[in-house]
C-alpha cells in the first residue's frame, strides 16, 4: 500500500484545491495521511514570554482541525480505514513534516500553495519551497485556480 501525505492548510482556497486531488491521483490502495502543523510562536517581552497557541488551547484547536480533516476525507471520497489524521504543535513545521515523511516512508507529499507573490512572497519562506528542496519523497504542489 502506498503512503501519501497531504499537508493541509486550513484556508478555504487551499482546502478547495486539495479536494480536487481525487481527480488527479488514483487514491485506491493508498494510505492517506492528512496532516496539519501549527507553528508555535514565542515572543519575548520585557517581563514575560508570550507563547501562541498556549498549551491549554491545544485540545480545542486539535478538535477543530480534526473536524476539517474529516470533511476533507469525505470530499476526497476516502474510507475511514485508509486515512490517518494528525495535528501537530511544533516550533518548526517544516522539520516536523519532513520527519513525518521519513517515519512513514511516504511515496509522495501533496500540499497546496497560497500563491504568495511580490513582497509577501519574498520575505515568507514557504513549506512548499522547503519540501521541494528537502523532502525524502516526491512532492506535488497544487496551486489555487484563478477566480
Amino acid at each position: 500500500m502506498k503512503n501519501l501525505v497531504v499537508c493541509v492548510d486550513l484556508k478555504e482556497e487551499c482546502l478547495k484545491v486539495l479536494a480536487t486531488l481525487k481527480d488527479k491521483i488514483d487514491l485506491k490502495n493508498t494510505k492517506v495521511h492528512l496532516v496539519h502543523a501549527f507553528e508555535i510562536q514565542v515572543a519575548g517581552m520585557e517581563f514575560s514570554t508570550m507563547i501562541y497557541p498556549a498549551p491549554d488551547q491545544y485540545p480545542a484547536i486539535e478538535k477543530s482541525v480534526m473536524d476539517i480533516l474529516e470533511n476533507l476525507k469525505n470530499d476526497l471520497g476516502l474510507k475511514t480505514e485508509q486515512v490517518e489524521k494528525h495535528c501537530f504543535f511544533t516550533h518548526s513545521k517544516e522539520q516536523e513534516i519532513k520527519d513525518y515523511l521519513e517515519k512513514h516512508t511516504a511515496q509522495m507529499v501533496v500540499l497546496s500553495t497560497r500563491g504568495k507573490h511580490g513582497i509577501e512572497g519574498f520575505f515568507a519562506s514557504s513549506l512548499a519551497d522547503f519540501l521541494c528542496k528537502y523532502s525524502p519523497c516526491d512532492v506535488l504542489v497544487m496551486r489555487p485556480g484563478k477566480a
